[in-house]
């Protein structure tokens, strides 16, 4: 191969690339999740909130903590289970 062809093909690539650069980017066209950033971040905010309160309330259930401490669990028992997840 000669210096030129190997140029021309460099060239070519080169084309090739630059339609695909040019494109918008694809996530631009995508609507927002959020209408702002001040939506997002209390939306967040409420959700780890939320989170936050659910895992005090399983943490501090002596029903639930009795539970896991049984060895062998009845009908009931998942229905407790069951009822402190609600």
């Amino acid at each position: 191969m000669n210096k030129s062809k190997m140029l021309n093909a460099y060239k070519t690539v080169n084309n090739l690339k630059k339609p695909q650069a040019n494109e918008p980017d694809s996530s631009q066209n995508e609507p927002k999740l959020y209408r702002s950033d001040y939506d997002e971040k209390l939306i967040k905010d409420y959700h780890f909130a939320k989170f936050q309160k659910n895992l005090d309330q399983i943490q501090n259930n002596p029903e639930l903590a009795e539970l896991l401490e049984k060895p062998e669990w009845n009908e009931e028992d998942i229905k407790k289970l069951l009822a402190s997840f609600r």
